[in-house]
């Protein structure tokens, strides 16, 4: 589970370096592909800098990965039926502590994948909405391909955002949510404590 979990975070960094670009009049394939190679070239320089200041490394892959992410959409998400017992402040503070939970865990595990390919498939179906997208990819490795999806939509900014994914049969947004709901069965449904922990397992 740990290896494909760090698949699946490797995976979202290759695709969110590429919708750096203005994602106006562009679909969500055509926005992968038209940066994929670039990025393979960006990701491999990142090596060094890793091994001399992982801090910056750390800073600079989360610099260009936030912007293209919905965290507070993917926080809501995550804690689901708890979200509306929620308060403000610990709907802001989850949020948060999703955010740098996700963000370390994926500039950790970057450099361990270096070598490994991502494919953006052509569309298997027009979408029914010009504001979300299915982008299907693979992931190829040295033994195995992995198949893979992004779940994507436009928002108010007309900016595609990532909101989920899933791979090799993995929905990384369920499992998320199936540790959050786990925590607070284990702590009296306490959203606060929750939280806590979330934050110290960072």
């Amino acid at each position: 589970m740990r290896n494909t979990f760090k698949r699946l975070i490797l995976l979202t960094i290759f695709t969110a370096n590429s919708f750096l670009i203005s994602a106006e009049n562009i679909s969500a394939h055509e926005y992968a592909e038209k940066t994929h190679d670039n990025i393979i070239k960006i990701l491999r320089t990142k090596n060094t800098l890793f091994e001399e200041n992982s801090e910056l490394f750390i800073e600079e892959i989360s610099n260009a990965f936030s912007p293209i992410v919905d965290f507070k959409r993917i926080a809501r998400n995550v804690m689901g039926k708890h979200y509306k017992d929620s308060n403000l402040s610990q709907k802001e503070r989850f949020s948060e502590a999703f955010r740098t939970s996700l963000l370390n865990t994926y500039s950790k595990t970057l450099i361990e994948f270096k070598d490994e390919k991502i494919i953006v498939l052509p569309p298997k179906n027009k979408s029914k909405s010009i504001n979300k997208a299915k982008v299907h990819i693979e992931i190829v490795t040295s033994s195995k391909r992995y198949p893979g999806v992004y779940s994507m939509y436009l928002d108010e900014n007309n900016e595609w955002k990532i909101i989920n994914i899933v791979v090799n049969g993995i929905n990384l947004g369920l499992t998320f949510r199936s540790q959050f709901y786990s925590l607070m069965e284990k702590n009296n449904n306490d959203i606060t404590i929750v939280i806590d922990k979330w934050i110290t397992s960072v």
